[in-house]
């Protein structure tokens, strides 16, 4: 997670896990390793919530780094374990303090072993520019610039999640949102790039405290209500980062395969990620144990898993939303099917991918401008 300090990537994390610390209607829970840093989340937390002042920034010299589980109760209350993830929360010093100097080795590999970057973009600034205000304009300049600098330097699949969408959702659409960022041209080209190679590129909106929690004062400081938070899509960045990993490694595999056999993919308005697949590694049982070896160990996953996230791949971008309808329900049903269905790790990370497009899909229904293609 990258974003200057005051973007409020603090406060999301915490968000995050408080939101999927207990099993919802998302339909899994997360569970952080080590009781200090569960009290550490529940404790930043509660400053959110009924204290007077925000938690404090992470310091410059600190990489804030966080295991979750995700897990899953079944209905008859036994637990299993679906998958593990790192979160890995950076200082926002050093994205723009010029006295952090060269990055230090320990921080340039973290870089290049993450499987996704997440850019906070923080909607206060992000307002400021739609206004043409000179704090926005030095924010896009300086910020977001070092930001862009440092995702560019990975091939992975990356998300722009826009914060405090609280306080810009009453003024600016994403859509407007999304076509201001699109006129700095270091973001367009970023997001061509990946275009090109068929890599996701999300932007997404959150607010970790929710509509009504804080409103935003003269100066520019943010004062707490006194109403409870209501945490808005925290957990979509996460839902997102698995299928879209999925679906890079396959584009990347479609690419290696279209240079060794010398052949171009067929371009078809209605041409589904199956079909594409289907070009280059056939039909049936031996197109998916195919595709399967082919992928990294760790997401060598079992063939009826690795066969659903390629169904549910990203639809053309000319019928996203007309798709997201559609899904809704049968997704909603496969979902309930795979709880009851859920006697261990294998069921569970079936359940739980099942639970990762449904979010997925509701944010592509709500969002259509969220995934942001230019082709």
């Amino acid at each position: 997670m990258l974003g200057p300090s005051g973007s409020g990537k603090t406060v999301f994390l915490a968000s995050m896990y408080k939101k999927l610390s207990t099993q919802g209607e998302h339909g899994f829970f997360l569970e952080v390793d080590g009781a200090e840093k569960r009290k550490r989340l529940n404790n930043i937390y509660k400053q959110i919530a009924v204290d007077e002042t925000w938690p404090i920034a992470t310091q410059q010299a600190e990489i804030s780094e966080w295991t979750f589980t995700c897990r899953v109760q079944t209905e008859n209350l036994p637990i299993y374990s679906a998958c593990r993830f790192a979160y890995l929360d950076y200082a926002g010093g050093r994205l723009t303090d010029e006295e952090m100097g060269e990055e230090d080795a320990a921080f340039e590999s973290k870089l290049k072993e993450a499987d996704t970057m997440l850019g906070l973009l923080d909607g206060q600034m992000l307002s400021a520019l739609m206004r043409n205000e000179k704090v926005g304009k030095v924010w896009a300049i300086n910020h977001l610039r070092n930001m862009l600098d440092v995702m560019q330097s990975t091939s992975k699949p990356i998300q722009f999640i826009i914060s405090k969408w609280d306080i810009v959702e009453s003024n600016f659409t994403l859509e407007q949102i999304r076509e201001r960022l699109l006129q700095i041209e270091e973001f367009k080209n970023i997001v061509e790039r990946r275009n090109k190679s068929r890599t996701p590129v999300r932007l997404i909106p959150v607010s970790s405290v929710g509509i009504g929690f804080a409103k935003l004062q003269p100066d520019g400081s943010m004062a707490k209500t006194g109403e409870l938070p209501q945490p808005f899509q925290v957990e979509v960045p996460l839902a997102c980062v698995l299928p879209d990993m999925i679906q890079s490694y396959l584009e990347e595999l479609i690419r290696k395969k279209q240079e060794e056999l010398s052949k171009p993919i067929e371009e078809k308005a209605d041409l589904s990620f199956w079909d594409k697949l289907g070009q280059f590694f056939g039909d049936g049982l031996k197109f998916l144990q195919n595709i399967q070896q082919l992928l990294p160990k760790k997401y060598q996953f079992a063939e009826d898993i690795l066969k659903k996230m390629i169904e549910y791949a990203e639809e053309p971008a000319q019928k996203k939303q007309e798709a997201a309808v559609k899904k809704t329900d049968e997704l909603r049903r496969e979902q309930a099917a795979s709880l009851k269905a859920v006697s261990d790790e294998e069921t569970a990370l079936k359940h739980v991918i099942n639970c990762f497009l449904s979010i997925r899909n509701k944010l592509d229904h709500t969002f259509p401008e969220s995934y942001i293609t230019l082709l």
